[in-house]
């Protein structure tokens, strides 16, 4: 007879295979005290039954006992990317160890609480309760703004400022903040400061700091040639801060943008007349002339007065028109050497003036740009103007632009008879370059002002009053720093900055009052000439028609860029992004209507 065997698996027999997350003594029993051997973290054993709280195992060829706890059914080593503190318990608080980043932990799956895995670091002795998100690889981002760090997700403690530009591994993100580090620190920042691509960008022209991408409400005005980064674009508009400052906000993309050299207007060609003769010189042809063409003259146009050999084009003239003109227009007056570009005059335009205008008076030597004059305009002007009286053209700098003894020597050769300097912002700011520019413009020959940015938006008359006085102080000293005394007009600049926070009620409440208080504590501390300096639609809005508490002789220097002024004014800032030649960079530039400058 034959009977069927069947196979018993012995007690002894094996269960499964589990692995020791945290050093763990080999016990000899299944309670007692006494130990064989230590088995390191991330061991194989195998296990064969549980004993209260211990599993009975074989570890390296010896059998015994190690606790429950101390095993786990998946080898998991993770790299700790943040560096941690490793904690008693899960809910945090007393902590046994802190360890740096890079440190290699096997973790207990099963033990998940609270956001956290109970954690060996291996090599050392510390186990406990780890964030997890410190085991996810960061991603890399920068602050594309200054950014507090803070020390929780929600609170409003932080311990430092991180500066724009700067690198941070981001681990995690919570209440609209991301936990990060930012070199040795850790914290948290948030979302909103944080950008993927870091983008350093020069702004090329002027620029309102706009509140959002609608541009309907500005802060600020970025003035040309300075950095920015650059988090995001959207609606032609982009999101940017101004490098080294906390100034945000979007400004046009278009301003990023290199503007192009200015055209020169030479033009080479012939002309041709209804008349009887013709003339020919070294450049160009003329035919078909009722009188002589001079030599030299380059352009197009029309000639019923005298036309002499060597023109080059074609020029309209009902007077004389003589060597070296460029560029194409008419004149009922004559025309003189060197003029380039087109315009029209019905008096006289004299040597070297460049770019397009008319005039029906005098113009002088190297205009450039284009304008309509029915005075007297001075050399040297760039963009457009219109002027009804005699005009000097000037402009305005501060540290923002580098310069030497000889771009100020270049100014003045140029044409240029005044010039504005930035002193003073606030109640305890001066500009780097005011005593160098100072003495380099007196030293030039040129005619020196200043200018006093406002740092308040208060409506009481205290703070006004000091930075009047800051202001005064600053100038009186320019005779020691420099050895020349200041004897030009000292401006208040009003405008909306990023730290001043003048707002839309301040300026309909509080301007004319607020700029009140400082143009006569000037005067009161012996500052007789004083000026306003603000945008033409602010003038228009708030200022003009509300300067009774103002001194008498308060002169009025507005900007307005790209469009005729319209309106009286002692200097007209008509350009943000005028250049001047042999000189790099941006510059402010102005044409005064006053004898005085």
């Amino acid at each position: 007879m034959l009977f069927a065997l069947s196979f018993v698996k012995p007690a002894s027999a094996a269960s499964s295979t589990m692995y020791t997350w945290t050093p763990s003594k080999l016990y000899k029993t299944a309670s007692g005290a006494a130990y064989s051997r230590n088995v390191n973290s991330g061991t194989a054993v195998t296990v064969y039954s549980k004993s209260g709280k211990r599993y009975k195992v074989k570890a390296g060829g010896k059998t015994g006992y190690i606790y429950a706890d101390n095993l786990t059914r998946s080898k998991v080593k993770k790299e700790d990317y943040f560096g941690s503190k490793i904690y008693k318990q899960a809910a945090g608080g007393p902590y046994v160890a802190s360890v740096p980043a890079g440190k290699m932990m096997y973790i207990k799956m099963e033990a998940t609480k609270n956001g956290m895995y109970l954690a060996h670091v291996i090599g050392t002795g510390y186990s406990g309760y780890v964030d997890k998100t410190h085991f996810i690889k960061p991603v890399v981002k920068y602050t594309w703004m200054p950014s507090k760090l803070y020390t929780s997700a929600t609170g409003n403690s932080y311990n430092k400022t991180i500066k724009d530009g700067q690198k941070v591994s981001v681990f995690n993100g919570s209440h609209g903040r991301y936990q990060v580090k930012a070199g040795n620190s850790s914290g948290y920042i948030y979302a909103n400061n944080l950008t993927g691509l870091l983008a350093k960008k020069t702004v090329y022209a002027s620029s309102k700091l706009y509140t959002s991408a609608s541009h309907t409400k500005y802060t600020a005005v970025i003035r040309p040639n300075q950095q920015v980064y650059v988090k995001e674009s959207t609606q032609n508009m982009s999101h940017i801060c101004v490098v080294g400052t906390t100034q945000s906000g979007w400004i046009y993309t278009s301003h990023f943008t290199k503007p192009a050299p200015a055209a020169g207007g030479k033009t080479t060609g012939t002309a041709t007349g209804s008349t009887s003769g013709s003339a020919s010189g070294t450049i160009g042809s003329v035919t078909a002339t009722s009188g002589t063409t001079t030599a030299g003259n380059t352009g197009s146009g029309f000639t019923s007065g005298t036309t002499t050999a060597g023109s080059t084009g074609s020029d309209s003239a009902s007077g004389t028109t003589t060597t070296g003109n460029t560029g194409s227009g008419s004149a009922s007056g004559t025309t003189t050497t060197g003029n380039t570009g087109s315009g029209s005059a019905s008096g006289t335009t004299a040597t070297g003036n460049t770019g397009s205008g008319s005039a029906s008076g005098t113009t002088t030597t190297g205009n450039t740009g284009s304008g309509s004059t029915s005075g007297t305009t001075t050399a040297g002007s760039t963009g457009s103007a219109t002027a009804s009286a005699t005009t000097t053209k000037g402009l305005d700098v501060s540290h923002y632009q580098t310069l030497t003894q000889d771009s100020f020597n270049l100014m003045k050769s140029q044409g240029y008879n005044f010039i504005i300097l930035k002193a003073t912002e606030g109640s305890g700011y001066t500009d780097s370059k005011f005593y160098t520019y100072y003495k380099y413009a007196r030293n030039a020959g040129l005619s020196v002002h200043a200018y006093h940015m406002i740092g308040n938006s208060t409506t009481t008359s205290a703070q006004h009053i000091a930075e009047a006085k800051r202001f005064y102080q600053v100038l009186a000293q320019a005779k020691a720093k420099t050895g020349y005394a200041f004897t030009g007009y000292a401006f208040e600049d009003i405008e909306p900055t990023g730290t001043n926070s003048i707002t839309t009620t301040w300026w309909a409440n509080a301007a004319p009052a607020c700029a009140g208080y400082f143009l006569n504590e000037m005067q009161t501390l012996g500052q007789a000439k004083v000026g306003i300096y603000a945008g033409y639609f602010n003038w228009k809005s708030y200022l003009e028609g509300h300067t009774d508490s103002w001194p008498s002789n308060t002169k009025i220097w507005l900007a307005r860029y790209n469009i005729t002024l319209g309106t009286n004014a002692d200097v007209w800032q008509y350009t943000e992004t005028g250049t001047i030649d042999g000189i790099t960079g941006h510059f402010d530039l102005d044409i005064s209507y006053d004898p005085d400058f």
